[in-house]
């Protein structure tokens, strides 16, 4: 009588996805260009790290932030465009008329 075989049973795949990242609990989702995201990654940054905002650095444009820093953001970015916008009408220097 010939040996008997047996079939090797084969393992279904993890129904669970595998991944390294935490997602986050809750976030706002911040679109801006790529000035002002550098300028609220700055903000960031000087911030104690229990104090940051910023959950995660999603691409060129985007950020996901902690709900609680949405007005200290609009705040703090409002007034550094208010200090980079300049009038044509503004003098700089003395004499130009000649």
């Amino acid at each position: 009588m010939p040996p008997k075989q047996t079939k090797k049973r084969q393992r279904s795949p993890s129904k669970s996805p595998k991944t390294s990242a935490a997602l986050p609990s809750a976030g706002y989702l911040l679109t801006c260009d790529a000035p002002t995201k550098q300028f609220i990654k700055s903000l960031n940054d000087k911030k104690s790290v229990d104090k940051q905002f910023v959950i995660e650095d999603l691409d060129p444009t985007h950020l996901l932030i902690k709900g609680r820093a949405r007005e200290e953001i609009s705040i703090e970015v409002e007034k550094w465009m208010d200090s980079n916008v300049f009038s044509s009408i503004e003098r700089v220097g003395d004499n130009l008329e000649t």
